[in-house]
C-alpha cells in the first residue's frame, strides 16, 4: 500500500460530484486531526496527530505536525514525536499529474514519487474536473479508473459537518495494478457544499493484500476550514534540501510495514 494507492478512491469520490459544478474554490486552508488504526503484521496499532492542509488549484499540501499513540503512555507518545522531528513532515499531491512529494524540515530531505503509468488527468483539450466541463471531468474519471475492477459511489445524505453544509458519500473500490496484488478500499466522505466539494471529513479503510501488509483505517477530520490564497511557495520543495529515494529516507528511519 502506498500514498498514490490511497489517493485513488478519493480522486473518484471527489470527481463525480463535480461533474456539473461551477468553478472550484481557488484556495483553502484547514486544520484538524488525523487518526490511523493500522494493522501492522497482524497486530493493531493506533496513531494520531494534528494536521494542517492547504489547497490551491490542483495542488494539495498536508502537514503532519505532531504524532502520538492515543491511549498509550506519555513516554510512548513522546517517542512517536521524535519520528517526525521539529516542523513535522509535509506531503504534496498534484491533482494534475497524480505526483506525490514529501519532505522533512528537520532532516532537510525530500522524496518525489515516480510518475504513474497512467496520469490522473483529463484528455487533451478538456477542462480539469470541476471546471464546468462534464466531458472533461468524465475523461479524468476514466483515467483514474484504468486499473479498477469495480467501483460504487452512493449518496448517503446531507448534513452540517464542522459548521458547513455537506454532501455525504460512500465509495467502495477494487483495483489491481499490473503484476500487483488486488487492493480493496472503502471511503466515507463529507464534502463541503459551500467550498467547492472540499472534504471536511474522510474515513478510508484499506484491506491489505497479505496478512503481513500494512492496512487499516484512516480518519481525517478538518475542524477548521476557510477560503484562502496560499502562497505558491508553499507548494514547492524548500531550497537546499537533499533528495532521497524513499519516504523512509525522508524520516531518516524505516517506516512500519516497509519492505
Amino acid at each position: 500500500m502506498n500514498l498514490r494507492a490511497l489517493a485513488a478512491p478519493v480522486v473518484l469520490a471527489l470527481t463525480l460530484p463535480l461533474l456539473g459544478a461551477g468553478p472550484p474554490i481557488p484556495g483553502l486552508r484547514a486544520s484538524g486531526t488525523v487518526v490511523f488504526q493500522a494493522n501492522l503484521q497482524g497486530q493493531p496499532l493506533n496513531v494520531g496527530g494534528n494536521v494542517a492542509l492547504y489547497h490551491k488549484g490542483t495542488a494539495y499540501r498536508l502537514d503532519l505536525l505532531s504524532l502520538g499513540f492515543p491511549g498509550a503512555s506519555s513516554d510512548l507518545s513522546a517517542l512517536a514525536s521524535t519520528l517526525l522531528g521539529p516542523g513535522g513532515v509535509t506531503i504534496l499531491y498534484d491533482g494534475t499529474t497524480a505526483g506525490i512529494t514529501a519532505w522533512s524540515s528537520a532532516n532537510r530531505t525530500y522524496y518525489v514519487s515516480s510518475p504513474p503509468a497512467a496520469p490522473v488527468a483529463p484528455a487533451a483539450g478538456a477542462s480539469a474536473p470541476g471546471g464546468g466541463d462534464p466531458l472533461g471531468a468524465l475523461a479524468g474519471v476514466a483515467a483514474a479508473m484504468r486499473d479498477v475492477q469495480s467501483a460504487t459511489i452512493q449518496l448517503v445524505g446531507h448534513s452540517i459537518v464542522n459548521g458547513h453544509p455537506a454532501t455525504e458519500l460512500d465509495v467502495q473500490m477494487k483495483r489491481q495494478l499490473p503484476g500487483k496484488a488486488p487492493e480493496n478500499y472503502h471511503a466515507q466522505l463529507a464534502l463541503a457544499d459551500d467550498l467547492g466539494g472540499f472534504p471536511l471529513r474522510l474515513t478510508l479503510q484499506s484491506t491489505p493484500a497479505t496478512p503481513t501488509a500494512l492496512g487499516g483505517t484512516m480518519k481525517l477530520d478538518l475542524t477548521s476550514v476557510q477560503a484562502a490564497d496560499p502562497d505558491d511557495a508553499m507548494f514547492r520543495i524548500p531550497p537546499g534540501y537533499t533528495r532521497v529515494n524513499s519516504l523512509s529516507g525522508v524520516l531518516g528511519h524505516a517506516l512500519p510495514g516497509s519492505q
